[in-house]
């Protein structure tokens, strides 16, 4: 065996005993309604923090040494490999279930109120802040997806300009409403609900700006990205959740899983469109953003940079194999110059099902009609599981993209598979 490959396997090893220790000392403290994770401890030579998941709490076992279940085994030959991933699944069949959130469960008076004025994964990222905001404060929220004053009662001080929505048709003002529920489940409080605790008088309603919603705790205060571990590793805790004393990092990525539900139809269809094109094993992803991205900050105009950390990634992880590379992409003339660079490996994109050529540009967004709003997001959707789905991870840092989908991707990944193409301006990985 070669030296890297038992080097791995040691600290693979040294990892699962350490994980165990772990549970064995702080077992008697654990509260079962409260506690679903552990921190492993870390020592200096240790690159990477594990989380330490229970499925049982009477029979504490690490992740990699959960032996799988009948069903388990059975599922992965039903459906193979891409419909068996965390993403193509139910939240309530995740090997730590993801229950729906109850948003009407608020008892602080303060009530959050937002738009999307932006884009899908920019807002998305912006509403898993605000709804741990939210939970933690014990506090309701509401999306607003609609244009003008919210109440002209107090001045017009909160306003909402949704732009994810929002269409230019025959030269009139339009919204597409309720624009997330068409692929997604409810986030936050149903419009109905909202406006009954609005005209009870009762509730203080708060529109924080994006700064607010950055500086909040559970966003970021300089940066996206740090190498902080007392920032990235921070303990954190929202009790009326079951969250107590949990890494930063897990609790945001649970919390997404159980806040971001992927409609079922639009699950199904995307994880089938991936199966389709031949993700059968494990994978890498290349993710690739242009589009208006052109004129707003300097990109990567060439494919050379994702080659060679591919091909570092392929030694890594892949044993020297080289896996398939899924392309997530707005600009799909990519492709052709993937295929240039490696014509011996294999591309395969969300592209060969729906053409973007030109990249995409948000602001040509108002003019789209439903149809081809449903085809970009469907494919986005799509792109999004694949990203998660990958063994391993190549993007940039210049879109909200790569810092959705790190929180979308497993529990048990390890930040040694989510590689920068282009570092960012100030270095480190999300937090």
């Amino acid at each position: 065996m070669p030296s890297s490959n038992l080097s791995r396997r040691v600290k693979s090893v040294l990892a699962v005993t350490t994980a165990l220790a772990a549970a064995s000392l702080l077992f008697a403290s654990l509260n079962k309604d409260y506690r679903p994770f552990l921190r492993t401890p870390a020592n200096d030579e240790q690159e990477h923090r594990q989380l330490l998941q229970l499925n049982s709490f009477n029979d504490p076992k690490s992740i990699q040494t959960r032996t799988p279940s009948p069903t388990d085994i059975l599922d992965q030959a039903r459906s193979g490999f891409m419909h068996n991933t965390q993403w193509c699944r139910p939240p309530e069949e995740d090997a730590f279930p993801a229950p729906p959130i109850d948003y009407n469960q608020c008892e602080n008076p303060q009530l959050i109120h937002m738009d999307i004025n932006g884009g899908m994964t920019s807002y998305l990222n912006k509403i898993l802040k605000v709804a741990m905001w939210a939970a933690r404060d014990n506090s309701c929220f509401y999306i607003n997806e609609g244009l003008g004053v919210l109440n002209e009662a107090d001045g017009g001080k909160h306003f909402s300009h949704s732009k994810l929505g929002y269409r230019l048709v025959d030269g009139q003002d339009t919204y597409m409403i309720p624009f997330l529920t068409r692929y997604f489940g409810q986030m936050g409080l149903e419009k109905s609900r909202f406006e009954e605790m609005l005209a009870s008088g009762t509730y203080d309603v708060i529109t924080p700006s994006p700064s607010d919603i950055n500086h909040h705790d559970f966003g970021g205060k300089a940066s996206l990205t740090t190498n902080d571990p007392k920032k990235r590793f921070e303990i954190m805790s929202i009790p009326q959740l079951g969250y107590n004393n949990v890494e930063r990092l897990s609790l945001k990525k649970h919390f997404l899983r159980r806040m971001f539900r992927i409609n079922a139809d639009v699950r199904d269809r995307a994880c089938h469109r991936l199966a389709s094109q031949g993700l059968d094993d494990e994978y890498m992803a290349l993710s690739v953003r242009r589009g208006d991205k052109v004129t707003e900050t300097s990109i990567l105009d060439t494919v050379d940079p994702y080659i060679r950390l591919a091909e570092e990634g392929i030694n890594s992880h892949f044993d020297g194999k080289v896996p398939t590379m899924f392309v997530a992409t707005d600009d799909c003339s990519v492709m052709q110059e993937f295929r240039d660079a490696r014509p011996d490996w294999t591309f395969v994109s969300e592209c060969d099902n729906a053409s973007e050529a030109n990249g995409f540009v948000y602001k040509e967004m108002k003019l789209w009609s439903e149809e081809q709003t449903d085809a970009h997001f469907n494919k986005f959707i799509a792109e999004m599981i694949g990203m998660a789905s990958a063994r391993y991870w190549i993007g940039v840092a210049t879109t909200n993209v790569s810092y959705w989908v790190y929180f979308m991707r497993s529990l048990e990944a390890t930040d040694d598979s989510f590689i920068w193409a282009d570092p960012p301006r100030v270095p480190g990985l999300p937090w």
